[in-house]
């Protein structure tokens, strides 16, 4: 019977190793779990920043900060009433296909052209719109953006500090 309890115990120990282990992998799942079909799993280093620049203009992007790992990046030169959007979210980007915004519940299609950027392997998806596109006004009423292409798309959404970031851009492009 000693034995036998000896036997119980180690197995215990192992049972709760074992389900520890599991807790622990469980949790890391959790935070890196791939987002739904159309969402983008945001990394906790990312999100939305806005850069001004009086040489080059106002730029809300949407990436890691201080790097050029960017996703989406909007620019404008304050007054000018027009806006830039850059996409560099869609790998598989072909000429003729028009990138379609989709915010609170409003879609806005633009006409696209794509340029090959030599420091990125994926191309940049440029397409230009007033800063009152209803898509880019759902934007900036919510802070979150759908950006489709072809049969790639991706949403991303703003935090709560992230979205003054986007009511500065927006206010600054319309700025004389």
């Amino acid at each position: 019977m000693a034995l036998r309890t000896a036997d119980d115990g180690a197995r215990s120990a192992m049972l709760a190793g074992g389900a520890a282990a599991v807790a622990v992998l469980a949790a890391c799942a959790e935070q890196s779990a791939p987002a739904p079909p159309g969402r983008t799993a945001r990394l906790p280093d990312e999100g939305f920043f806005v850069g001004d620049n009086p040489d080059e203009g106002l730029k809300l992007v949407y990436g890691r900060d201080g790097t050029d790992d960017v996703r989406l990046m909007l620019e404008c030169r304050p007054g000018s009433r027009t806006i830039q959007i850059i996409d560099a979210g869609h790998p598989g980007a072909h000429r003729g296909q028009p990138l379609i915004l989709t915010s609170d519940g409003v879609r806005s299609t633009l006409p696209a052209t794509i340029e090959a950027d030599e420091t990125a392997e994926d191309p940049e998806v440029i397409a230009h719109a007033a800063p009152d596109l209803p898509a880019l006004a759902g934007f900036r009423r919510s802070g979150v953006i759908g950006v489709k292409l072809g049969s790639g798309e991706y949403t991303l959404s703003a935090t709560a500090s992230e979205k003054a970031e986007i009511a500065h851009f927006f206010s600054g492009c319309e700025r004389k």
